[in-house]
């Protein structure tokens, strides 16, 4: 083990070093300043661009205010008829996903996006996105809130409805993206054998001419004239037994998961909505797509605050409840919320850098480099059984003179040394030494006490009771002059 010791030190040292390399570079010491260019719209982040105010506002004014961490098709389960709130930018949303958020919506669901990318939330052929890439440029280059505010705000309202109801002095940003709204073509008509069922045919497609006129047509036309509405379904079915309906029911897909219905525009100009609904199923789809509304430096601009709580109150208000998409931002209630809490530092690095040094260390405790060895036998006699052995041996054929022999020599030779004379010096030379250093032993009690030792070592009779007075005197005499 002895010999591995240097490499398992090393080991040691580089992993701590590695540790530290680690740290260095996950920890930020200066948190980066948000900006528009890359927004944290999280209802948790409290810098300029994220969304607390809005959250904690609509809280403390009695809305029912949640935050949605989980998967999109547990909707249903949860609130069939309540509000999800998606503030952009965040993940693009899967296939799954998003076929599960646009049956939620067509069951009843209401969704307010808030998004300048709003397809990333939910895609559909029918909704276009420009990005005004003159305008992010020109922020990038200063990003300062009065060069950030388009000061032209209020020209965006379009009519007076519900959702623009005292909206006046409007702020909204110059990176705020334009909608265009395409009608699709119906579904193809399905054939029925049915006898009484009657399958209208979708409308004719455009034309060729039509194609290429629509190009010439000037700017203002087309900011006067609303964006068309699809047009509505004009399937009708005319069956004559229940079973007919439900073998027809399974051959034609729902009119509400391919088609919007029924666009209107708030806010927009000649590049298209800024702020427009519709209707999807039994559903309803709200889309602004300027998050600056209400992110925590923009709510308090102008009437923006205004704005944001006409489009809550517009999806139902305190009766329905509202739920503040986090998913989308990485808040996922499906992970371990100890990983959660420690998401983006070195912890978790740290935590299994450690784990493995722990392995290394067992498995280098638990393996020998040398042959076996047996185990140690501990050694059950005490050391006074020796002691107790002589005591009973000595006072059975009482050599009292025998003990004395073991005590009064080692007594002799340190009183000699303590006084600076020689153990061959006689007991009237200790005790005339004693007298001269004035110590706090008696010489005279020292003189009698080496004379009666020597004389019980010469073979003088001496009892058990004399014996140990001698014994004690000598402890007494060697721990005063200590």
């Amino acid at each position: 083990m002895r010999r591995y010791f240097g490499i398992i030190i090393t080991v040691v040292i580089v992993l701590l070093v590695l540790i530290g390399l680690s740290a260095v570079s996950f920890v930020q010491l200066d948190r980066p300043p948000e900006s528009e260019s890359d927004p944290n719209r999280s209802s948790y982040n409290t810098g300029p661009t994220g969304t607390r105010a809005f959250y904690q506002l609509l809280e403390e004014s009695g809305y029912q205010v949640a935050r949605w961490r989980r998967e999109y098709d547990e909707l249903q389960y949860e609130t069939s008829d309540g509000t999800l709130v998606m503030i952009g930018p965040g993940s693009w949303l899967s296939k799954d996903d998003t076929g599960a958020l646009k049956s939620w919506v067509a069951g009843g669901g209401h969704l307010l996006i808030i998004s300048r990318q709003p397809e990333a939330q939910f895609d559909h052929p029918s909704i276009l996105t420009h990005v005004d890439g003159r305008a992010a440029d020109e922020i990038s280059a200063n990003p300062a809130l009065d060069n950030l505010i388009d000061k032209n705000s209020d020209v965006l309202i379009a009519q007076p409805t519900g959702l623009t109801r005292n909206v006046r002095g409007l702020a909204v940003s110059r990176l705020a993206s334009r909608l265009e709204f395409r009608p699709t073509p119906l579904p193809s008509p399905v054939p029925s054998s049915s006898p009484g069922a009657v399958v209208l045919p979708a409308p004719a497609p455009q034309t060729p001419e039509q194609k290429s006129a629509a190009p010439d047509s000037s700017e203002q036309e087309r900011a006067e004239a609303p964006p068309p509405p699809p047009p509505a379904a004009t399937t009708t079915e005319l069956e004559s037994s229940e079973t007919q309906s439900e073998s027809r029911a399974g051959d034609v897909e729902p009119y509400y998961s391919t088609h919007l219905m029924n666009p209107v525009v708030h806010l927009g100009d000649s590049r298209g909505a800024v702020l427009a609904d519709f209707d999807y199923g039994n559903g309803r789809v709200i889309i602004l797509s300027d998050p600056f509304v209400v992110a925590n430096n923009g709510i308090a601009q102008g009437a923006n605050l205004t704005l944001a709580l006409n489009l809550i109150n517009a999806t139902g208000g305190k009766a329905r409840r509202i739920l503040f998409d986090e998913a989308i931002h990485g808040y996922q209630s499906v992970s371990n919320p100890l990983f959660v809490y420690f998401r983006g530092t070195p912890v978790m690095w740290v935590f299994g850098q450690l784990v493995l040094i722990a392995l290394l260390i067992a498995w280098s405790a638990g393996r020998r480099f040398a042959r076996p060895l047996p185990l140690p036998v501990p050694d059950r006699h005490s050391p006074l059984e020796f002691v107790s052995s002589m005591a009973n041996l000595q006072q059975a054929a009482r050599a009292r003179d025998l003990a004395l022999e073991n005590i009064y020599p080692r007594f002799r030779t340190s009183l000699c040394r303590r006084l600076g004379l020689s153990v061959r010096s006689k007991p009237d030379e200790i005790a005339s030494a004693i007298s001269r250093r004035r110590l706090k032993v008696s010489a005279i009690e020292v003189r009698r006490t080496l004379l009666e030792s020597e004389r019980a070592l010469a073979g003088s009779e001496i009892d058990d009771q004399q014996l140990l007075n001698l014994v004690a005197t000598m402890r007494r005499i060697s721990a005063q002059l200590k």
